[in-house]
């Protein structure tokens, strides 16, 4: 006998996997209302429970060779000397000479002085603000921002860094400070990589510099036409990686500096199905709200166990036993129970604009997973109704947040580019690159970067080729993601 016909989830919400909420089925549901979207139920019905492997309509062969895994020697970290206290170099006071004291860094120029002398001026909004979650981090962020100045020997490098990060900041908020910026920051930045290459992790303060400098260089190379955000994300979370526990133990602030290495290596990784280097655990990160990342930080697992499908199907070609078939099973059921876990006081702490930021984050991140995955099992041109509906539920996701916030959601350029591959007609991608520039906000180059890579995207598609999520990336260029 047929379930009751009020019982039954509408279309767009039995394929996102949602609750769906409707008084009956003449009535379109509370999600569809709210994104404006059509709610109907045209699906036919389905035996209740998981479907049989064989009625999956896949064809798999064995695959010829599997992953080796990669053994590094880990360092050991020397805490003697550190209390179980959060990490005091964090909290020093401001200083307040800085804007008029030359002697503080007689080793800088005019301009390199007065980059930072701007940066550290700055109140509200500051050029750092636009990486936050929400404008409750404003204080904290630029009092840490301002603080990495003011670290004693050996941390000195820190300062090229800084200056280097304040240069393309300011210099993409301004056109007049634009070639300055750039030859300082270049300059800076060189000295700032070379620092990061010796550093060597044998205490407590050593692993925070190497956090600090790996996120102001991939700042500065996001901004900058030849800039390697993902290398540099990449050698920074190699070397930190032997001591992650010690991290997880640290002030929350300092695993803030982690995860945002860690988004912009997986970025690039999902987009080109390579491993990252770390697997931040979900509940390393629950009941967290990150800076960054907001509730979605403890989601990067399940990204980086897409991350690891994905290659072992890109080095095997697509083939895949019933190994890789129970992998991303595992992978989708995870995903589909999924939720963002909110810390005490969360709705006291944070104001209802950030909140709808922070939530729509988590929506979007989990639907481009969802569709990621679902791109590894069937190429572009098959099963494309399911992939169009939760590529229009990304985007419909974001507009929303754009239109009641003003803002664009951090980090979410991967799940915005995942979407739009899925747009075919000729007036639907002119729409969606138009608003490329509310969407993806970091810097100039980022909007360059995410425009060519749906072209380049788009080309490929239309070029008539088999193309899996696993593939895409080989019709890209390199193209670092926010």
């Amino acid at each position: 006998m047929s379930p009751p016909a009020t019982k039954r989830a509408c279309d767009q919400c039995h394929t996102l996997k949602e609750k769906c909420r409707r008084p009956s089925t003449t009535t379109s549901c509370e999600r569809c209302d709210r994104l404006n979207q059509t709610c109907q139920t045209t699906r036919n019905l389905a035996r209740p429970g998981r479907k049989p492997r064989d009625a999956r309509n896949l064809s798999y062969n064995l695959p010829t060779s599997f992953l080796s895994s990669v053994t590094r020697s880990a360092k050991t970290l020397d805490l003697s000397s550190c209390k179980n206290t959060p990490y005091p170099d964090l909290y020093l006071p401001l200083d307040k000479g800085l804007a008029s004291n030359p002697a503080l860094f007689p080793e800088l120029d005019q301009w390199e002085r007065h980059f930072l002398n701007l940066m550290k001026d700055i109140v509200a909004p500051s050029p750092l603000d636009k990486f936050l979650i929400g404008p409750s981090f404003h204080e904290s962020n630029h009092r840490f921002f301002v603080q990495n100045l003011l670290r004693p020997a050996p941390t000195s490098i820190l300062k090229h860094a800084t200056v280097a990060c304040a240069a393309v900041l300011l210099g993409d908020q301004d056109v007049q400070y634009m070639k300055t910026s750039v030859e300082v920051g270049h300059r800076r930045a060189a000295l700032a990589v070379s620092g990061l290459r010796s550093l060597q992790i044998s205490k407590e303060q050593d692993l925070v510099t190497a956090l600090v400098l790996g996120v102001a260089i991939v700042t500065f190379a996001m901004h900058v036409a030849d800039g390697q955000p993902v290398l540099i994300s990449r050698y920074t979370l190699t070397l930190v990686k032997p001591v992650y526990q010690t991290i997880l133990g640290m002030d929350p602030g300092v695993m803030d500096l982690l995860m945002c290495l860690v988004s912009t290596e997986t970025s690039e990784c999902l987009l080109r199905s390579e491993i990252p280097t770390i697997r931040v655990g979900e509940r390393d990160r629950y009941n967290v709200v990150d800076r960054y990342l907001g509730l979605s930080s403890s989601l990067f697992a399940q990204l980086y166990d897409i991350c690891e499908a994905g290659h072992l199907m890109k080095v095997t070609s697509g083939r895949m036993d019933f190994e890789m078939v129970e992998r991303l099973d595992t992978i989708q059921d995870s995903l589909e129970q999924w939720q963002a876990s909110p810390p005490p006081g969360f709705i006291e702490r944070f104001t209802q604009s950030e909140i709808v930021v922070m939530l729509a984050q988590a929506r979007v991140l989990r639907l481009a997973a969802l569709l990621i995955v679902h791109r590894l099992r069937y190429p572009y041109g098959q099963r494309d109704k399911e992939a169009l509906q939760i590529s229009n539920a990304i985007t419909a996701e974001i507009e929303m947040a754009l239109q009641s916030t003003g803002r664009s959601i951090p980090c979410t350029a991967i799940a915005y580019m995942a979407a739009c591959f899925e747009i075919t007609g000729t007036e639907a991608r002119a729409a969606v690159a138009d608003k490329i520039h509310e969407v993806v906000t970091f810097s100039r180059q980022s909007q360059l970067q995410v425009m060519r890579t749906l072209s380049l995207a788009w080309d490929a598609r239309d070029g008539g080729d088999q193309i899996y999520w696993f593939n895409i990336g080989n019709h890209v260029r390199k193209t670092p993601c926010t």
